[in-house]
């Protein structure tokens, strides 16, 4: 027998609509797209989240509206409760998941109950306090100098790498054997390799065994960051599809990359080494053809195999700290020319679009390297780490050239 007053959440999830949930909390959404997901701006503060970009994929038909956010400083998921609890404190909720008082908010507004106002302070004599100091500004510590000895001992990481296949793991060597700029020379060279199960008797890294890795360096070539890609992640990705929706909304999707927690990828490019600049013939081909601006990691690897210099946002959609970045050494190198060249598909087109606005606002001459449509699509489904030299010399270079 139910109590009196008994609410089932379940059931009242999936009768409220996210029109209806986000009225409740006072919020107007800008909704994009139709059927089954819908996209809207991300509620939590999410430092890799900007407005319009609308990251945040909600499942409409599922009972629990589930969501995740996209931006790899965010990767939040949830539920229509959850949700709400971002639509009213912008906030996630401590420790991940609504309990206590925070899911009692949550649940009375859903139900229609009034939230209680704060109780009364007491009256005391009012103290002047000092203005609070302003926020420390965001950046990525190199590991050599974090305050975490686990971390600072990441540094020489690399030294216990694999680059031969022979020596990897199926699913590594595989990975490795499909992406044939992942030579070992070049691996070598960009300190990117297989780290094995066997640690070689250490701890370091053991979060990101059976991972390829990439190293992500200052300007000033500091180690900050390990960033891990799953071999198996294409695998793991067509097994969560198989599932049914109820077993998938319970299940985290995987992830393509493991980028550290406290690693903020907005602020960064890969390939952003200013030792880069001493390559033959890298300056005079920056000044020609700009700042080239990518999007992964292979894409640097494969351009800098063809004697080609070019950094990577790693990720399809660029940051307002990104654009500021490329503004600066396109200025400084190459008469504020840039040149696009983000993967040839419907995401890396859309991507495209947008940075080329963010860049035309700051007046910087930037062109576009290829598209799906453009040179008579023969590059539709392409990414710039497939690119040939006759490809880059005889249609790209050409086009990009000013």
């Amino acid at each position: 027998m139910l109590r009196p007053g008994y609410v089932n959440i379940d059931e009242l999830q999936a009768q409220t609509t996210l029109e209806d949930a986000a009225t409740k909390c006072g919020v107007t959404l800008d909704v994009q797209g139709h059927g089954d997901n819908v996209r809207l701006d991300c509620p939590f503060g999410c430092a890799g989240d900007h407005a319009g970009k609308r990251e945040l994929s909600v499942n409409v038909t599922n009972p629990q509206k589930v969501f995740a956010c996209h931006a790899y400083d965010c990767q939040f998921r949830g539920n229509l409760l959850a949700l709400m609890h971002g639509w009213l404190t912008s906030t996630r909720p401590l420790g991940e998941k609504l309990k206590g008082d925070e899911f009692t908010r949550v649940r009375n507004v859903l139900v229609g109950k009034p939230t209680p106002p704060a109780s009364p302070e007491p009256r005391t004599a009012t103290v002047q306090s000092a203005p609070p100091a302003p926020p420390r500004p965001v950046r990525n510590v190199p590991l050599a100098q974090s305050d975490n000895e686990k971390a600072r001992e990441l540094v020489t990481l690399d030294e216990k790498f694999v680059v031969d296949v022979s020596a990897m793991s199926p699913a590594a060597a595989s990975y490795v054997r499909r992406h044939p700029c992942l030579s070992p020379a070049s691996m070598t060279k960009w300190r990117v390799g297989f780290l094995p199960q066997d640690g070689g008797g250490d701890k370091r890294g053991w979060s990101l065994r059976n991972h390829l890795l990439y190293p992500i360096l200052s300007e000033v070539g500091q180690t900050l960051a390990f960033v891990g890609r799953d071999p198996q992640f294409e695998a793991k990705e067509q097994e969560f599809h198989r599932l049914l929706p109820e077993e998938r909304a319970k299940e985290k999707k995987p992830n393509k990359y493991r980028f550290p927690v406290d690693f903020h990828r907005g602020l960064e490019l890969f390939g952003q080494h200013a030792s880069r600049l001493q390559e033959p013939g890298y300056r005079e081909a920056i000044a020609r053809q700009g700042i080239v601006v990518v999007e992964g990691f292979n894409d640097v690897i494969g351009l800098d195999n063809l004697g080609l210099p070019a950094v990577a946002i790693m990720s399809n959609k660029i940051t307002e700290q990104q654009v500021a970045k490329v503004e600066r050494w396109a200025k400084q190198l190459a008469s504020g020319k840039v040149t696009l060249l983000f993967d040839a598909d419907d995401a890396g087109d859309e991507g495209a679009k947008e940075a080329l606005w963010l860049f035309a606002q700051r007046g910087l001459d930037v062109k576009l390297g290829w598209s799906q449509t453009m040179h008579s699509g023969q590059f539709q489904g392409k990414q710039p780490e497939h690119l040939t030299g006759d490809e880059w010399a005889s249609v790209i270079r050409p086009a990009i050239e000013r």
